[in-house]
């Protein structure tokens, strides 16, 4: 009878033991953090113990099985042997690892400053990258903010452009970003504290309209609407207009209709208003948006 109850017992407690996504295989390996906040546990409702900047040494001791938007939250070592507990969507590892954002290629990911410095500037961005994901101007002074994955997080209003910062507030968190291109730094301040590095950029792209130009003539004011057949011939209807900065607006399956900015691209065009991505090539048509890829034709 005793040795049933322990059998019993022993299989409740099993049952009850959390699942955890990452293998202990996995673990402990070393890696670099890209800032935030350190946690007492696995999830945002526990309170700061600490905090690191972009490229701190860290070593990542094991999974929590706790998740959050596709990466989990991973119990860490840090300055001087502290512990505690980051998101693994802003950390990278030694080694590849489903539920941690990147495989680390140095502590720093390398700003593409020729690109940042030379032909975009404060006056004519339209969109700052990060490791994170990008802030994107979508028109009317108002900026987004999305992840890594394109969902947008954060709006901003732009208060100030100077030919290398340009400087964003959010008045729902009294949160004012300065997006600084010759730095190669975004800084975070709340109200009247003072200002931190909260990214390093990784890539910038100026308006369309303000760089590109066909031959040495400036592109004609037209607009031109071209109709797409996507998979399983779903329409994807597009009009470009070719008008100030450039734009285009466009439907898919009958939904309504949404507008994207033109920005700078190395091949072909493209559009977005950090939700919504739209690139044109000859004939072709791909459109990323929060569900997926599709990719269309004429």
């Amino acid at each position: 009878m005793r040795l049933l109850f322990s059998s019993l017992l022993a299989g409740l407690l099993a049952l009850a033991t959390p699942a955890f996504a990452s293998p202990d295989i996995d673990f402990p390996q070393s890696g670099y953090s890209y800032g935030g906040k350190v946690r007492s546990g696995p999830g945002m409702g526990f309170r700061q113990v600490g905090s690191l900047r972009e490229g701190d040494p860290i070593v990542i001791l094991n999974g929590t099985g706790s998740m959050m938007n596709g990466y989990e939250w991973f119990e860490i070592r840090y300055r001087n042997g502290r512990r505690g507990f980051q998101w693994g969507g802003i950390m990278c590892s030694s080694k590849p690892h489903q539920t941690i954002f990147r495989t680390c290629d140095g502590p720093r990911l390398k700003v593409k400053q020729s690109s940042v410095r030379s032909r975009v500037n404060g006056f004519n961005v339209a969109k700052v990258r990060h490791s994170g994901g990008s802030f994107t101007h979508v028109g009317n002074g108002q900026w987004q903010e999305a992840d890594a994955r394109g969902r947008v997080n954060f709006h901003f209003r732009e208060i100030r452009r100077g030919k290398r910062v340009v400087r964003l507030h959010d008045a729902s968190r009294n949160v004012f970003l300065s997006l600084d291109l010759k730095a190669g730094q975004i800084f975070y301040a709340e109200g009247s504290g003072p200002a931190r590095v909260l990214y390093r950029i990784t890539g910038a792209s100026a308006r369309a309209g303000a760089i590109r130009k066909t031959g040495n003539k400036v592109r004609a004011n037209r607009n031109r609407t071209v109709r797409y057949s996507c998979a399983e011939g779903i329409p994807l209807v597009v009009t470009y207009v070719n008008k100030g900065n450039g734009h285009a607006i466009f439907s898919i399956d009958g939904s309504p209709k949404k507008r994207l900015e033109e920005v700078v691209s190395g091949s072909g065009s493209q559009y977005t208003n950090g939700r919504f991505t739209l690139f044109s090539k000859g004939r072709s048509a791909t459109l990323e948006h929060p569900a997926g890829v599709d990719n269309c034709f004429e």
